[in-house]
């Protein structure tokens, strides 16, 4: 009897283990929510926050607009990022602030050049 339940235990652990790692990587490959706004009206007001914390702690480097060429590279507007690379920045110099204003940012910045993700989709056909 006590070999079954030493059994059983460890099975209903092990599957509780697998699950647990099957939800992550069903998860995985998904965009987080805060990358996709829910509405129009979501995503103005995630830019507008983006670009007043971009004008506050972000603009004295790089303009308003990221046009401002810098001593390590070409101005923030011309690189070519990822929103993965473009947040990791971010999150890493606006440790402060809260996880949607961090989005926020990295929104704005995304909205001011051309990402990498945008040149690996194909335009739509008209």
């Amino acid at each position: 009897m006590r070999g079954r339940t030493t059994a059983l235990a460890f099975s209903v652990t092990l599957l509780g283990f697998a699950g647990g790692i099957a939800i992550r990587a069903r998860g995985a490959g998904q965009a987080p929510a805060a990358d996709q706004p829910r509405s129009e009206q979501e995503r103005a007001r995630l830019l507008a926050t983006g670009k007043q914390l971009f004008l506050a702690r972000c603009a004295r480097c790089h303009n308003e607009h990221g046009d401002k060429p810098l001593k390590t590279g070409p101005p923030l507007n011309e690189r070519v990022l990822s929103t993965q690379e473009i947040a990791r920045a971010v999150n890493g110099r606006l440790r402060d602030k809260t996880g949607e204003e961090r989005r926020a940012v990295t929104l704005y910045i995304s909205s001011l050049m051309k990402t990498r993700d945008s040149e690996e989709k194909p335009a739509p056909k008209p």
